[in-house]
């Protein structure tokens, strides 16, 4: 009986390991449809890519009269979008976020002190399922549409490494807050 055990964990131990490294997550993934409303917010979650401050300016540039809300940043982010122009006026920072999860979690104030019902995510284009499903899990009132700058042809190894990394953190989520990326 431990002799079976032991050779279907090892089974799906490596089933895991050939899905984490040879199996995309998510299939790269190509903006098509605009923003479908006006938002109330921008949300930005904190990463040291210049991704995402290129992204956050751009969105900030189409809806400019909204605020700019970066969470878990440590000024990266928020120096990038200044540095393209955002007006540092707009921003509200949350700088104690160190997750996605913290992101959803520590914006629960200041989502309803500014009344958001609707708020742009801006995130990359391999954290887009777990970050809809983790603010969507924790701010069920709100609409939320995600923007992301499209990904490369051929993609560098810093996303090939990150979307390795995305579908384990997308295994850790599901068990640890129940938070399910894997749905489409």
């Amino acid at each position: 009986m431990i002799r079976k055990l032991t050779g279907i964990a090892l089974a799906g131990a490596l089933l895991l390991v050939l899905w984490v490294l040879y199996f995309p997550w998510p299939v790269p993934l190509t903006k098509t449809e605009p923003i479908p409303w006006e938002p109330d917010a921008i949300v930005v979650p904190g990463s040291g890519d210049v991704v995402r401050v290129r992204e956050a300016a751009r969105m900030a540039e189409r809806f400019p009269v909204i605020p700019v809300i970066i969470t878990g940043d440590g000024g990266f982010l928020e120096t990038g979008v200044i540095d393209l122009g955002v007006f540092e006026e707009r921003l509200v920072i949350e700088p104690d976020a160190e997750s996605t999860f913290e992101n959803a979690a520590l914006l629960v104030p200041i989502l309803e002190e500014l009344s958001v019902k609707r708020a742009v995510l801006v995130t990359n284009w391999f954290h887009v399922p777990r970050a809809e499903a983790v603010f969507r899990s924790r701010f069920p009132g709100i609409e939320f549409a995600s923007t992301w700058e499209n990904p490369a042809d051929s993609l560098p190894p810093w996303d090939v490494q990150s979307q390795r990394r995305e579908k384990l953190a997308s295994l850790w989520y599901l068990v640890r807050y129940g938070v399910n990326a894997f749905r489409s």
